[in-house]
Formats: C-alpha cells, sequence, structure tokens
C-alpha cells in the first residue's frame, strides 16, 4: 500500500510539472502565451458582469537584444531575458499577471486599474525600471535596456483575447515609431491603419507582380546655362483605388515586409531600360546619368546591392550612366555592411550622391572622409535662401568646400527665379525643382533630353 501510494505520489508530480511546462516560458518560468490568454478570458469575463472593473494590456518589446546574442553569447542574452522578466514582475502590483509572449517581448495584464492614465502610470514605471544598466556575462558587461511599451484598454464586454493583445502591439509599434524607450497607447485608428496597411501591402505584391510601379523622371539642369545635367529616377505606383502613390507612402512597407528588393530591382532595371532605348534611338548622342535612391535598409543588405549591380552591368550600359543617392545620415554613419555596400557600388564604376545635405547630421569637418562624387543641398535650405543672409553664408561655404574636395553640388527644390540667381551667383553647380520641370512620363522626358541638349555631367 505504501509502495503504491508513493507510486501515485510521482505520477502526480509529474503530470503536475507537465502542466506547469505546457503554461510556462522555460527561461523565465513566466507564464506563457497561452496561460496570458487564459488570464485575458477570464479578465473579459470578469468586465462583463462588472462594468466597473478595467483592465489593461501592456506589450513590452525589448529592443536590441540581438546586439547582446552576438556580442556577448547566447548565455548572456538569456541572462538578460530572465532579468528583464524579474524587473517587470517586481514592478507590477499585486495581482497583475506578467508573461513572456515570444523571444524579447513580454505583456501584462494590469487588472482593476481604473483610467487610461493609471495603465500609462505603470508602462511608465516600467519602462523606467526595465532602462536601469543591467551587467550581464561573466564579464559583468553593462548593457542598457531600450524598450517600446503599447497599452490597450479594455473597451467592452465584446471584445476578445486576441483582439486585446494585437491592439497592444499596434500600440507598441506606434510607439516604435515615436522614438527611444517610447509608450503608446493604443486608439481604434491604430486598427483601422493597421488594417489599411495589411491590404496596401497585398496590393504591393500584387503590384509587383503585374509592374505596377513605374518611374518618374526629375530632371536636373546646369544652373550656368540650364542644359539638362541628369534626371532622378522617382518611384510612382498606380494604385487601381487610391491613384498615383508616392514613394513614401508604399516604400516604408516594401522595407518591413521584405519587398524592398523587388522595388529596387524593377526601379533599376527600368531606369536602364529608358536609357538603353534612348541609345538605341539616337546613337550618336550623349546620354544623361539617371539617379536612384537608396535607403539605409537598401544599403544593409549585400545581396540586394550586389543585385542591383548586376542588373545594370546586364544591360551593357557604362557605369556613369547610373548614380546612386544616400541620405546624408546614412553615409555619416557608415558601418558593416552598409559600408561594404557603398564601396562595392564605387568599385563597380557607379557614382554616390548625398542626398538630404544639411538635414542636421553634416559636420564640414569630415565632409572629406564620405565617399561620394556629388552632393545635394536639402529643399529646406534652398526654400529659405532668398530672405536669410546667413544661410547664404553657410551655403556659399559648403559650395566651396566641395569643389575643393573634388565634387559637384545639386540644388532641390528651386521653385523661383530669385533662388535660381542667389545659387548661380554662390557658385551652385546645378539644380532641381519645379521651375526646371515636375516629376515626368519617361516619354516627357526623353522629348526634354532631345530639345534642352545635355550640359556638364561631371
Amino acid at each position: 500500500m505504501a509502495g503504491s501510494i508513493s507510486d501515485i505520489h510521482l505520477q502526480k508530480l509529474a503530470e503536475e510539472q507537465l502542466v506547469h511546462d505546457a503554461f510556462h516560458d522555460k527561461l523565465t518560468s513566466l507564464p506563457n502565451r497561452a496561460l496570458f490568454m487564459e488570464h485575458l478570458g477570464g479578465a473579459l469575463g470578469r468586465r462583463a458582469t462588472n462594468r466597473r472593473f478595467v483592465f489593461a494590456v501592456l506589450t513590452i518589446n525589448l529592443e536590441r537584444f540581438h546586439l547582446v546574442n552576438d556580442s556577448f553569447g547566447h548565455a548572456a542574452g538569456d541572462e538578460l531575458l530572465r532579468e528583464v522578466g524579474d524587473r517587470i514582475s517586481r514592478t507590477v502590483r499585486r495581482g497583475d499577471i506578467v508573461a513572456r509572449i515570444g523571444g524579447d517581448q513580454f505583456a501584462v495584464l494590469a487588472n482593476d486599474i481604473g483610467s487610461e492614465e493609471e495603465g500609462l502610470r505603470i508602462a511608465e514605471l516600467l519602462r523606467e525600471a526595465i532602462s536601469a544598466p543591467a551587467r550581464i556575462g561573466n564579464d559583468a558587461h553593462a548593457f542598457f535596456p531600450k524598450v517600446h511599451i503599447g497599452v490597450a484598454l479594455v473597451e467592452d464586454h465584446d471584445s476578445k483575447p486576441e483582439s486585446l493583445l494585437r491592439d497592444s502591439d499596434n500600440a507598441l509599434h506606434e510607439a516604435k515609431r515615436s522614438g527611444d524607450s517610447a509608450v503608446a497607447v493604443f486608439h481604434a485608428s491604430m486598427h483601422s491603419k493597421a488594417l489599411r496597411t495589411l491590404k496596401l501591402e497585398a496590393d504591393l505584391r500584387n503590384a509587383m507582380l503585374t509592374r505596377g510601379i513605374d518611374i518618374h523622371l526629375q530632371p536636373i539642369v546646369s544652373l550656368a546655362d540650364q542644359r539638362l545635367s541628369s534626371f532622378e529616377a522617382l518611384a510612382r505606383w498606380v494604385h487601381p483605388e487610391l491613384g498615383i502613390l508616392l514613394p513614401e507612402d508604399f516604400i516604408p512597407i516594401a522595407e518591413t515586409r521584405g519587398l524592398i528588393q523587388q522595388v529596387s530591382l524593377r526601379t533599376v532595371q527600368q531606369a536602364c531600360k529608358v536609357l538603353k532605348k534612348w541609345r538605341e534611338a539616337q546613337p550618336e548622342r550623349p546620354l544623361v546619368p539617371i539617379s536612384i535612391n537608396l535607403s539605409a535598409v537598401q544599403l544593409a543588405n549585400p545581396a540586394l546591392v550586389h543585385a542591383l549591380i548586376e542588373r545594370a552591368q546586364d544591360t551593357g550600359l557604362p557605369p556613369d550612366c547610373l548614380r546612386f543617392e544616400i541620405t546624408e545620415s546614412v553615409l555619416a554613419d557608415l558601418t558593416g555592411s552598409a559600408q561594404q555596400s557603398v564601396d562595392e557600388l564605387r568599385n563597380a564604376g557607379f557614382q554616390i550622391m548625398i542626398d538630404d545635405f544639411g538635414t542636421g547630421y553634416s559636420a564640414l569637418s569630415y565632409l572629406h572622409s564620405i565617399p561620394c562624387d556629388l552632393i545635394k543641398f536639402d529643399g529646406a535650405f534652398i526654400r529659405r535662401i532668398a530672405d536669410d543672409e546667413r544661410l547664404r553664408t553657410i551655403v556659399q561655404h559648403s559650395i566651396e568646400l566641395a569643389h575643393d574636395l573634388g565634387m559637384k553640388v545639386i540644388a532641390e527644390w528651386i521653385e523661383d527665379e530669385r533662388q535660381l540667381v542667389i545659387l548661380r551667383d554662390l557658385g551652385c553647380d546645378y539644380g532641381q525643382g519645379y521651375l526646371f520641370g515636375k516629376p515626368m512620363q519617361t516619354g516627357q522626358a526623353h522629348e526634354m533630353w532631345l530639345a534642352r541638349g545635355e550640359g556638364d555631367r561631371d
């Protein structure tokens, strides 16, 4: 009898351990997603019988976590996750539920909070607690965790656990867009925005299959004689319902959904196709270059940049027919794969242009170290240049320094003759803006190329 009781006791312990493991995270011993969803369902049931009971769901994302694994190893990463879990558990109130619902993502069910302000107060306390320095690894390296927190309040008893967690996650994404260690509260507009984004993503995938994305070309002219010097390629998506969409409307979606490679390859392919068609039609006439924008996400992918180079080289066009525009903030912080990508483009013979020069990142003292051939002044500078004498002085010295370093200068957003005269007197080489032409279809650009002649291309 004693042996039977012992066997049953051991079996019960084993069963309890299996149940615990099924509903708890092995690393932190916190409830996992499945158990957290059960607690959410219980809170909703309580809300259905007591409308005064208000609770919030907080989703917490630990940013830059991959740097810990890459730099100190996975053991240190596990140690950091346990530390973050402990900090959350020590910060929340008695009765609140803490769970680890993903690799570097935690969730909190804050019960009976009373108001949105109380939910935000809890979020701020968590942000401060988690962001304190953490010493991890055998060498006790100091790491400063960075978190974003999304907060969703229950609004009606008809909500579902999945909907609440989704709302909190939407608020988390909004917090990420807001900046470092930010907190955001879910509002209905976020859900609508998320649905629009999902639909736009589906439409974008279809557009890539049906070649629904095209390029328009905006002229860049020599300020000395206003002869055509080059074009900038600007992606345009003719959406069947929304009309013409600009790059800022769909490029961020392409970057976050893994579609940027297709968009980039198509842009380069179309630019090369245009140039090849022009050369075949007028073989005796020198071509003008077309510049193409590359973002930080694109530069961080050496495979994409290599594919862009191959696509351009397959056309048989000389490399000086294409230029790549890279924002100043990216060029000023070139490291790792981005540096490799820029080096590969330059080694292949393509020119590099600093775009948005003067937006706050530039330091004239290090301009000589940035690997580029041209700089393009940000339009915000040019728009005020006629009314700001100090700004004109800054632009003048920047132009002189660029010339001393063997670079040519382009000014964008030129919209009137006064700006043109000032920039020409300051020694600016090229101009771009509505004064010379809006972005146009490739057929119109071809006519301009034939009518206006080509200027200095260096």
